[in-house]
């Protein structure tokens, strides 16, 4: 097993879906700052907003689905991050809001190929 190609495979199949993404998906929901910056220096330049820890979630899925569209949750996979992926999922959707979760579980695989969980890391990860 060739660890660096597995690593650049990974890095390259990650790009390939961010880019998807910004064709498929209306908005990506990210934890912090860190992780939209993250997401631009892999390329990504679609809607992205930030799941606030100051603002109620309900508050964020009704701006979100107020626009209508595709959303992908794109929260760290770690506890806290799935904790928070399952929460908005499930407002999202009362709300009528199709949630892109295969996305997310391809996104999530290929983040344990590069040994993180954590959405920020993504930029140090890919050499950017």
């Amino acid at each position: 097993m060739n660890l660096k190609r597995d690593r650049e495979q990974a890095i390259a199949e990650l790009s390939l879906l961010l880019r998807e993404a910004e064709e498929t998906v209306d908005t990506v929901l990210v934890e912090g700052a860190r992780d939209v910056e993250a997401l631009k220096s892999l390329g990504y330049r679609g809607q992205i907003e930030v799941i606030s820890r100051h603002e109620a979630h309900t508050t964020l899925a009704e701006k979100v689905a107020e626009r209508g569209g595709t959303v992908l949750i794109l929260s760290d996979f770690d506890r806290e991050g799935k904790r928070i992926n399952r929460e908005m999922l499930l407002l999202l959707e009362s709300m009528g809001v199709r949630v892109e979760a295969d996305m997310r579980r391809r996104i999530g695989r290929l983040m344990a190929t590069l040994g993180t969980r954590a959405v920020e890391d993504l930029d140090n990860i890919a050499g950017i």
